[in-house]
């Protein structure tokens, strides 16, 4: 029986070799692509198919191809929300293009293509590494969790990941930033900025470092929860509401080795510019812990995780954190 598989493009430095994981999701090398025998060939332009010629690992999920050879629409949706789990382990961007194959003794011959919006790489995510942030280890988990998000339909999570993947979609710094903060919100169910600053900063420790490790200089992003999710929630009214961005702090120009450590020199990187990442890097680690922690049970109960979100407000207190008022609330 012929097998049919789909397959999205990984970023080189997303997998150091082949791998396969629970649930049918592998990563794998696709080659050689048969081009020549497709009749879709034409709906990708020549240099994006050398590109991904020259892929060197994918991302895939395959089946026994049934007899009409048409129906890959639950396999494009497969893949998808497996990307959605890269990207929550390490939001490094993706082509998000989701191409359908039959497998065949010469080659993988191309019979679908699916594509989505690509999603925008980030600086963090282009001086770290998903192999080094728990690919491995972590894929299964979140995996799952992701699955069961959209199996459930529970809304709490599903919208959120969706949210991630327009952020990532959206060339616009601050409009990236909007949606990751709106996933934010409607993870912990805020919708103020009193308890949105206490339950985030709670959930993760008050103190807690938001960016992971930059192993090329081993230098670590000092940038803690507490410092940032005020200006975060600030910064997204002022967006949302069609305000002028001040100058100060959101256009001033930002250190960016205090991102990406001493090396780092990133001409016209601003504040917002922090905030953006700093809100993905938050949604998406509260989205991992979720999903890591044996939290979902949690989170599609109501009743539970507004209990939990207490106890997050209670943990920011007690370690000192204060909500302080937002400087543009006049505005």
């Amino acid at each position: 029986m012929e097998e049919v598989l789909v397959a999205t493009p990984l970023p080189h430095s997303s997998s150091a070799e082949p791998r396969t994981f629970t649930g049918g999701i592998s990563v794998q090398a696709i080659s050689p692509i048969l081009w020549d025998l497709s009749v879709l060939k034409t709906y990708i332009a020549e240099h994006d198919r050398e590109k991904l010629d020259q892929t060197r690992y994918w991302l895939c999920a395959s089946r026994e191809a049934k007899p009409d050879l048409t129906d890959v629409q639950d396999l494009y949706e497969t893949v998808h929300q497996a990307m959605y789990a890269c990207q929550i382990i390490h939001p490094s961007g993706s082509d998000n293009i989701y191409l359908a194959f039959h497998r065949k003794p010469e080659g993988y011959d191309h019979v679908g293509t699916f594509s989505p919006p690509n999603m925008n790489s980030t600086l963090i995510g282009r001086i770290t590494t998903a192999e080094r942030r728990g690919l491995a280890e972590d894929f299964d988990l979140v995996y799952s969790g992701v699955r069961r998000a959209f199996v459930d339909k529970i809304v709490r999570l599903q919208n959120p990941i969706l949210l991630l993947e327009q952020g990532l979609q959206i060339g616009t710094s601050n409009l990236a930033m909007l949606m990751f903060v709106m996933g934010l919100d409607m993870l912990f169910m805020a919708g103020q900025r009193e308890p949105f600053i206490k339950r985030v900063a709670g959930f993760f420790g008050k103190d807690s470092y938001i960016f992971p490790t930059v192993l090329s200089q081993n230098y670590q992003p000092d940038i803690a929860a507490s410092e940032v999710v005020g200006d975060l929630y600030d910064f997204r009214n002022i967006i949302a509401h069609g305000q002028e961005i001040p100058e100060h702090p959101y256009r001033q120009t930002y250190a960016g080795s205090r991102i990406a450590g001493p090396a780092g020199n990133f001409v016209g990187y601003s504040y917002a510019d922090v905030l953006r990442e700093s809100a993905l890097f938050l949604l998406t680690g509260a989205l991992g812990k979720i999903f890591k922690g044996n939290l979902y049970d949690q989170v599609r109960d109501v009743a539970k995780w507004r209990i939990s979100m207490t106890c997050y407000e209670h943990r920011f207190k007690d370690s000192g954190g204060v909500a302080s008022p937002s400087p543009h609330k006049d505005r």
